[in-house]
């Protein structure tokens, strides 16, 4: 090439550098980008309820889920299964092979990605809840009625499932639903024990109107001994869970450490 060919191809890549830059400006300020985003998040939470609803996704906990990163992962493993072909020429039978692997993997992919974080939100919900049943029963002694204690609960809790639920609980009124319901539809969501008895305490004081801070505390007590009882059980397996990088891994190397002066003697006298 000359170099008034090098000058004309630099000046097509820069004005559509430039093109670019201003398209993707003019988006911005426009509120494309956002809205875009938005459209895409509600089309994966909207996909992610009817695959629930027609019981595709059933495991524990999956309502609290988040289920964004889990389809942007199944579609990346979706996507990079299919540039594999696109790299070669291949017969449309191996072609359709691979879209049906990729989809196989992208949708195995969405729905371990979706159970592990349903995993993490419930045992988020059991850590949190022994505070917020000793929080809530404070918020009673003090004379507050249960909306407004719940409200309070919510806003000291940080920012996760738990509050989230507690949050449209104490908020039932407001949302148009009965206190009733909302508890019901909290206990289909949440599957724990602890949170039954838990919203079990706040259904009866709502009925019976009895006091309800000194099973909360009791609930709370027996809930923090049960997970010190649980970390014990778990500091008592990581003992045998480190046995097999020990043997396979340490021992080798240290004992590698140790003989090695003798190796390199034995070596030493067996050259002379």
């Amino acid at each position: 090439m000359r170099s008034m060919d090098y000058l004309f191809t630099g000046s097509l890549l820069l004005a559509g550098l430039l093109f670019l830059l201003r398209s993707s400006d003019l988006w911005i300020r426009s509120g494309l980008i956002p809205r875009l985003t938005v459209k895409i998040v509600g089309f994966h939470e909207r996909a992610t309820v009817k695959m629930i609803e027609k019981g595709i996704l059933r495991f524990p906990g999956v309502h609290l889920a988040s289920p964004l990163q889990g389809w942007i992962a199944g579609e990346t493993t979706f996507l990079a299964i299919l540039l594999v072909p696109m790299s070669r020429v291949i017969s449309p039978l191996s072609a359709a092979l691979y879209l049906f692997a990729g989809l196989l993997l992208g949708m195995a992919v969405v729905a371990l990605s979706i159970q592990a974080d349903a995993k993490k939100q419930v045992n988020g919900i059991r850590s949190a809840l022994p505070l917020a049943s000793f929080l809530l029963s404070l918020m009673l002694e003090a004379g507050m009625g249960s909306s407004a204690a719940m409200r309070e609960v919510v806003k000291a809790l940080p920012r996760s499932a738990l509050s989230r639920e507690l949050d449209e609980i104490a908020r039932s009124r407001l949302l148009g639903i009965s206190r009733e319901n909302a508890i019901e539809r909290s206990t289909r969501r949440v599957p724990l024990d602890e949170y039954l008895l838990f919203l079990n305490l706040i259904r009866q004081g709502d009925r019976l109107g009895v006091g309800l801070s000194q099973g909360l505390r009791e609930l709370s007590s027996r809930m923090m001994e049960s997970q010190w009882h649980r970390a014990e059980s778990l500091a008592q397996k990581a003992a045998v869970k480190l046995l097999f990088p020990l043997v396979i891994f340490i021992f080798p190397s240290v004992f590698l450490i140790v003989l090695s002066p003798v190796i390199l003697k034995l070596f030493e006298y067996s050259g002379r």
